[in-house]
């Protein structure tokens, strides 16, 4: 008797959780399609905006760089900008909501060709280590996470695929 009253109760259990649980599945569903979306807008309307040079940097590394009115060189990477000269400072500017990346790299490039001055007074300065006058593909910058710090001995390896 006791079986089958557990067996009564799972299936009543099933019959009034199972919808809540296709619910469920179709919200995270529908909410990774339209990260999906967002992300490959935000792609276009970057590609929209860079040189063609800068295409050619995005492509081949994902990052570009961008030369400011004064004549500074920086290098727009997934997660951060790092000046080029003299001596690279590492910057971090992150949205206050989630955003694509793209919308990210966008942003610091129009701010940095725009308004070097605010760009500089908004974003997080820290101290990037010394590097030698090759530059390396990825600058050291990448975490497990896609985000630059720079201090870290396993953050000399190369950023995450965009794959996916």
């Amino acid at each position: 008797m006791a079986a089958a009253s557990w067996w009564a109760a799972g299936l009543a259990a099933a019959v009034v959780l199972g919808p809540c649980l296709v619910i469920q599945l179709r919200r995270a569903w529908a909410a990774g399609v339209r990260r999906r979306q967002a992300r490959l807008r935000a792609e276009a309307l970057l590609w929209a905006w860079l040189s063609p040079a800068q295409r050619k940097q995005y492509r081949a590394r994902r990052w570009f760089e961008v030369t400011t009115a004064s004549s500074r060189r920086y290098r727009i990477l997934q997660g951060g900008v790092v000046r080029l000269d003299p001596r690279g400072s590492a910057y971090c500017i992150e949205a206050t909501s989630p955003v694509p990346v793209a919308d990210e790299m966008l942003a610091n490039k129009l701010l940095l060709e725009t308004n070097e001055r605010r760009f500089l007074a908004t974003a997080h300065r820290f101290p990037y280590r010394s590097f030698s006058s090759t530059l390396p593909s990825d600058l050291g910058l990448w975490t497990s996470f896609g985000r630059a710090t720079g201090d870290m001995p396993d953050d000399r390896r190369e950023p995450p695929s965009s794959d996916g």
